[in-house]
């Protein structure tokens, strides 16, 4: 077999002969991989990629540069592997192994290389040109972690139409885009059937390129600016009702209570991050770039820094959370290459997909199906059902605008209607009717709507019964009223 005859190479060292401290990282990078979710398959191709590689190279881990040092190893397994299978496997087993030593040695990833010319191909040099400035300009608004992963999102959406217009309606500045070209382009985008979303996302950005060339004092067409993106309905954010809530922080507080001492310590640890994300309205991102020094013990906050947009803001712990996170402290890791992140996994800050996994796992055990962002989605409808004024809302979610905090104020109709009723009636007795005037009366369908509206939003039990007896108590009044003729023509309560 392939591996007998890779060991049988005498410039390969055996495990035995490694230093102490490779061996001890082989075995922790073999644990990271069966963590990770690798099978037993895929576990052994990689292992053996890694035994290759500190077989090969005498230096500790720690000395290694995975990206110049490696690179003997991947020319050994191009010359001695004739299998072009087995080649691109362990190839993939060593490509671990690098983010696994630089996550270890807390060194940070080598940004990937965007590839322009995929992007700009069919433009004109002077337009490649203010794609690549207006990147530049634009890239500085985003986090660190995310610049990548969003300059691919931007080009695409940009691009694409550039492309289309450059080849259907040719132009040779930018004040030539107009309406009309655009709409153009759109016909032909829906035809494919493309979703109006996506349209309005290349539109956004299209505006955002010409925004910032007439900025720099040069011409461009102002019915652009001005076009008005697709009307879309907004998909509403999705909660979890209060009942499956409950499940979940069950099985989580199963875990942060078992008498193993590893599951309690991972337990802990989730039931922390769950809980600064529902009480607290965390994004995923925000808690795993948390640091120990981000916790602000004495003021009970939370300090949040270049989130979402570079904005930086302080969140209040509930006593719950603040209970939580001095438990998973208390049992946290402390070696001498633990980083400053406050959640840490088997020595390195939380994956991009650990917290979504996690709940995956409890989710399973309790039948819910809960995702990180629903949880931040609960804090925000659990604050306002409790009351909480929407520009409180708007501070503790970081929200920039005030718009995306009332999308989740459309979840709570009834509350909102209750707020205006309440606040009409103040109106109306600032206004003083004239004498002997009364204020119309009040329809039963009416009420029964505002009602069901209440039903709608997220309530606990007791507020349940109340809203279901309240409605019960409506209906029964209306046949009541029905039967003794004191209702309305149109079906109103008649005030007395």
């Amino acid at each position: 077999m392939a591996t007998r005859s890779r060991f049988s190479d005498p410039r390969i060292k055996p495990l035995s002969a490694w230093p102490a401290s490779n061996q001890a990282c082989y075995a922790a990078f073999r644990d990271w991989l069966i963590e990770t979710g690798y099978g037993p398959s895929a576990l052994q191709l990689y292992t053996v990629a890694a035994r290759l590689a500190f077989g090969l190279l005498e230096q500790p881990w720690r000395q290694l540069d995975p990206e110049k040092d490696l690179e003997p190893v991947r020319e050994y397994i191009a010359g001695h592997y004739g299998r072009q299978g087995t080649r691109e496997t362990y190839l993939k087993g060593l490509a671990k192994l690098t983010v696994f030593l630089r996550r270890r040695n807390h060194t940070p990833t080598p940004e990937k290389a965007l590839n322009w010319p995929y992007y700009l191909r069919g433009l004109p040099a002077w337009l490649q040109a203010d794609v690549r400035e207006h990147a530049q300009h634009t890239r500085r608004g985003w986090a660190l972690d995310r610049q990548w992963e969003r300059m691919g999102n931007y080009l695409s959406h940009l691009t694409r139409g550039l492309r289309w217009l450059s080849e259907h309606e040719p132009f040779a500045s930018l004040d030539e885009i107009a309406p009309r070209k655009w709409l153009a382009y759109a016909d032909s985008r829906l035809a494919e059937g493309i979703h109006l979303k996506t349209l309005n996302i290349e539109l956004y950005w299209l505006q955002a390129l010409l925004r910032w060339v007439a900025a720099q004092g040069r011409p461009v067409n102002a019915q652009m600016l001005a076009l008005e993106q697709f009307t879309v309905e907004r998909n509403l954010p999705k909660d979890v009702p209060a009942e499956q809530l409950r499940k979940v922080l069950a099985e989580v507080e199963k875990d942060a209570t078992s008498k193993n001492p590893s599951v309690r310590q991972l337990g802990l640890m989730d039931r922390a991050w769950v809980l600064l994300m529902l009480h607290c309205g965390l994004r995923t991102g925000e808690v795993r770039r948390l640091l120990l020094s981000d916790v602000l013990w004495e003021q009970r906050q939370v300090r949040i820094e270049e989130s979402k947009g570079l904005n930086d803001r302080h969140v209040y712990l509930s006593p719950e959370a603040l209970a939580a996170l001095r438990a998973y402290l208390a049992v946290r890791e402390r070696e001498a290459e633990m980083p400053e992140n406050l959640f840490v996994f088997r020595h390195f800050p939380l994956g991009r997909f650990y917290c979504r996994q996690r709940l995956v796992t409890y989710g399973r055990r309790c039948g819910v199906h809960v995702t990180p962002h629903q949880l931040r989605h609960s804090c925000a409808t659990m604050l306002l059902n409790a009351g909480a004024p929407i520009v409180t809302v708007q501070k503790v979610l970081g929200h920039r605008y005030i718009d995306t905090t009332l999308g989740y104020a459309r979840l709570y109709d009834g509350t909102v209607a209750a707020d205006y009723y309440g606040a009409m009636a103040q109106i109306e007795k600032q206004m003083k009717l004239p004498e002997g005037q009364q204020a119309g009366p009040l329809h039963v369908g009416q009420l029964v709507a505002l009602v069901d509206s209440l039903r709608r939003g997220t309530l606990n039990d007791a507020q349940a019964e109340a809203v279901r007896a309240l409605r019960a108590g409506l209906l029964a009044m209306a046949e009541g009223g029905k039967a003794k003729g004191t209702l309305g023509a149109n079906g109103s309560v008649k005030t007395r």
